[in-house]
C-alpha cells in the first residue's frame, strides 16, 4: 500500500500566510474567518468577489445572508482539511444525506466544483460502508431525494447519482409514493433500459386470466 505523502508544494505556504477575510452567514450573521487565498483558489465565486475595486475586496468581508451557517461550516472545514465532517450518529441517517445535498447546492452557488464532487464522494462512501451501529447500509431516502429535486436543476449530477443508485440497488420495499414524479420516471426509464440488456421474460396469457369466484 502506497504511503500518503506528507510533503507539499511551496506555493501552499502562501495560502495561509496572506490576509484572512470575514464571511458572515445566515440571518444570524455568524462569522467565519478564512484565508483569502485558500477560498479564492477553490471558489470562483469568491475569486470574482475579491478581485477588482469592490467594497467587499477592500474590506475583506462578504455576506451570505441566505445560506445556512452549519452547511458553510462544512465547507470551511473542507477548505483546510479536504474532508467533510461526518454528522453525529445520534442524528438520523437522513440528516447526513440532507446536509450533503445542501453541501452540493452550496458548492454550486460558490462555483466550487471540487466541493460538489467531495459531497458526491461522501454520499457514495456513506452508502457503501455498513453502519457501525446496526451493520446496515443506509441509502438516501425520500426526504433527501425530494430535497435534492427541490434544490437543484434538472441537469444536476446528484440527481443522476440518486437515480442510478435506485436502478442498480433498490428493491420494491424502497418504493414510496412521496418520491418526486420526475425521479420515479427516471428510475423506471433506467430499469427499462437495464432490462434491454437482460433476458426478456415470455409473457403467458394464462398468467393473467380471471378465475371464477368460488362463492
Amino acid at each position: 500500500m502506497a504511503q500518503i505523502s506528507v510533503r507539499s508544494s511551496e506555493e501552499d505556504i502562501k495560502k495561509i500566510q496572506g490576509p484572512t477575510m470575514t464571511i458572515t452567514v445566515g440571518a444570524s450573521k455568524e462569522p467565519f474567518h478564512v484565508h483569502e487565498a485558500v477560498i479564492c483558489t477553490s471558489s470562483l465565486f469568491f475569486k470574482k468577489a475579491m478581485s477588482g475595486s469592490w467594497k467587499e475586496s477592500k474590506e475583506h468581508t462578504l455576506e451570505l445572508p441566505e445560506d445556512d451557517p452549519q452547511i458553510f461550516s462544512l465547507y470551511s472545514h473542507w477548505l483546510y482539511f479536504g474532508k467533510i465532517p461526518v454528522i453525529p450518529k445520534e442524528k438520523s441517517q437522513s440528516k447526513e444525506y440532507h446536509d450533503l445535498v445542501e453541501a452540493y447546492v452550496l458548492g454550486d452557488k460558490l462555483l466550487d466544483a471540487k466541493f460538489q464532487n467531495s459531497a458526491i464522494d461522501a454520499i457514495v462512501e456513506k452508502c457503501s460502508e455498513p453502519d457501525a451501529q446496526d451493520g446496515k447500509r443506509w441509502y438516501p431516502g425520500v426526504d433527501a431525494i425530494t430535497h435534492a429535486y427541490k434544490r437543484t436543476v434538472k441537469s444536476a449530477t446528484i440527481r443522476s447519482l440518486f437515480v442510478d443508485m435506485y436502478v442498480d440497488t433498490a428493491t420494491d420495499k424502497w418504493l414510496n409514493r412521496e418520491f418526486p414524479k420526475e425521479f420515479l420516471y427516471s428510475v423506471v426509464e433506467g430499469l427499462m433500459k437495464k432490462k434491454k440488456n437482460s433476458e426478456t421474460k415470455q409473457i403467458k396469457a394464462s398468467e393473467y386470466y380471471v378465475h371464477p369466484s368460488e362463492n
